[in-house]
């Protein structure tokens, strides 16, 4: 197999980490998406792009949202089926495999797009952003997280590539190996709150997230200029954006169609 052809189950993962499920993830899911969306998002209409484990479309049902998830991974779909069975199987909250390169017309338009870190794994990210901006109402918001290109950006995608060949008895050697230099940065300070706190950055788990890291293929980057350039002439006007602070973290936006352009839009 390829290099190109190879796809990160991320839902194998995603399964793992609900197993491990820190009870404050969804307070902390719950608090970063409020933060970005608002405490309230009763009657808006939301879909997730690739929602993997459903914290996010958890947390946005909870604060009102009518909620579409939808994942090409079959294994994330069954992870985020998990939490919409937890959450007693509302019918305001709908899960489904599918692929975002898929046509989108069939799906109908929303007042929240989100797609955190997904695009870029994709293996046609140009495309599939394409898609997920045709979804966004007028009025409506993008909310996306992509890979920021930096000057590491092809040795990473080696790494990726390298990590994916090694033999699966192998994996979980090569996942210390990578994180052995920040256990010893964090033991050399005496200070392991990068790892043992690390939930309380969207909820998420330290070891799950080196995996997804190491493990994901499709892996594409972009620079904020390119995102840009693509979405302002669409009528989509940044309202907010975080600065990637290093290899393998995202740049977030937060972007609102303005409904006088979103007509003429193509």
């Amino acid at each position: 197999m390829s290099p190109e052809e190879v796809r990160f189950s991320f839902g194998d993962n995603w399964q793992r980490f609900l197993d491990e499920l820190h009870p404050a993830a969804v307070e902390r899911m719950a608090s970063y998406v409020a933060d970005w969306l608002g405490e309230d998002l009763a009657g808006r209409r939301l879909i997730d792009v690739g929602s993997g484990q459903g914290l996010t479309s958890l947390v946005a049902h909870q604060l009102g949202a009518d909620v579409t998830s939808i994942d090409i991974d079959p294994m994330s779909v069954a992870a985020t089926s998990r939490l919409w069975r937890k959450a007693g199987q509302p019918s305001d909250w709908t899960v489904e495999q599918r692929s975002i390169l898929d046509d989108p017309k069939g799906l109908g338009l929303f007042d929240v797009v989100i797609s955190w870190g997904v695009l870029h794994h994709t293996g046609d990210m140009w495309t599939a952003l394409d898609n997920a901006a045709s979804l966004v109402a007028p009025n409506g918001r993008l909310w996306i997280a992509l890979y920021a290109r930096t000057k590491h950006s092809n040795r990473s995608l080696r790494l990726k590539r390298v990590y994916n060949q090694t033999p699966r008895s192998l994996k979980r050697m090569v996942r210390g190996l990578y994180a052995l230099p920040k256990l010893t940065k964090m033991a050399i300070r005496r200070d392991f709150s990068p790892m043992s706190g690390y939930h309380r950055k969207r909820g998420m788990n330290w070891w799950r997230d080196i995996e997804d890291w190491l493990g994901g293929l499709p892996y594409e980057v972009t620079a904020t200029g390119e995102l840009l350039a693509v979405l302002r002439p669409r009528g989509f006007n940044l309202l907010r954006m975080h600065d990637a602070t290093g290899e393998g973290d995202n740049n977030v936006f937060l972007f609102e169609m303005n409904a006088s352009r979103s007509a003429g839009a193509t």
